[in-house]
């Protein structure tokens, strides 16, 4: 049995849980340690329940003897792909973030199908669907700020996208199509409504489980992402053959990594 640990907020989660599921579809047998995000306070704890997903969760007893065989803890040096995650022994005890879709890409109509929320959308949820799927064409933007503003460590090592980022991206989804309608996505609304000039933007405001918002991303056209794992999962999910994902060049500050898959464009 293979034990993977889950911890971060709900894009980390789902990182974690799609290379387990990886490890599944190769031939392991899998479960989730749960123990350390049940006492996870930020970000609203664990939230890969609203999914679903499939994989079970190891008992106390099966994640200590999993870490008590230390001969088989494997844990991620840096966020970049290694195929020897994908090569381990049979038994074993694995942490890491795997933040890269190396790790995942091949079993992407599962996961696609397990990223779907158990229950229904709700009503606000449903207004801003039905206009995504109105406008002619359509393209989430996501502005993270919070922890990466307030939060001196978060800044350090993940900084924040610029104004001119995102008129940068603006301005080549409207290259492609000058009809676009804008949906913007932020935890706080108010600042980007007062720094951030958008043509036909839509405010979304649901205020309910973040799931909502991630699934409402994935509907429109194309994508502008943060440096956020939040939004990368929006993109990702995102089915539409002719899409047009723009993500930031620099994701961290100063952490080597492969987040950005290669057919997104980098600014």
């Amino acid at each position: 049995m293979v034990t993977v640990r889950i911890l971060g907020g709900l894009g980390n989660q789902m990182f974690q849980y799609a290379y387990a599921k990886s490890l599944q579809q190769l031939g392991y047998a899998v479960q989730l340690d749960l123990s350390a995000i049940k006492k996870y306070t930020l970000h609203g704890g664990y939230q890969l329940d609203k999914f679903q997903i499939d994989l079970t969760e190891a008992s106390n007893s099966g994640v200590l003897l999993a870490k008590l065989n230390v001969y088989n803890t494997f844990k991620e040096r840096n966020l970049l792909f290694h195929e020897s995650f994908l090569k381990l022994p049979k038994r074993g005890y694995v942490k890491g973030y795997f933040q890269t879709e190396k790790y995942f890409h091949q079993i992407r109509p599962d996961l696609l199908t397990q990223f779907q929320l158990k229950q229904s959308f709700s009503e606000k949820a449903e207004f801003y669907k039905k206009a995504i799927a109105e406008a002619k064409s359509s393209c989430s933007i996501h502005i993270r700020r919070g922890d990466y503003v307030s939060n001196k460590s978060a800044q350090e090592i993940h900084g924040s996208c610029s104004l001119e980022y995102y008129q940068r991206a603006i301005s080549r989804i409207l290259e492609t199509s000058k009809n676009t309608e804008f949906f913007i996505f932020s935890d706080d609304l108010d600042w980007v409504k007062s720094n951030l000039e958008v043509p036909k933007p839509t405010y979304v405001d649901i205020q309910g489980i973040p799931h909502e918002d991630m699934l409402l991303m994935s509907q429109c056209d194309h994508n502008i992402t943060a440096n956020s794992s939040f939004s990368w999962w929006g993109a990702w999910l995102n089915t539409n053959p002719e899409k047009m994902v723009i993500s930031p060049k620099q994701w961290y500050v100063s952490k080597e990594n492969e987040i950005v898959p290669e057919t997104w464009i980098k600014l």
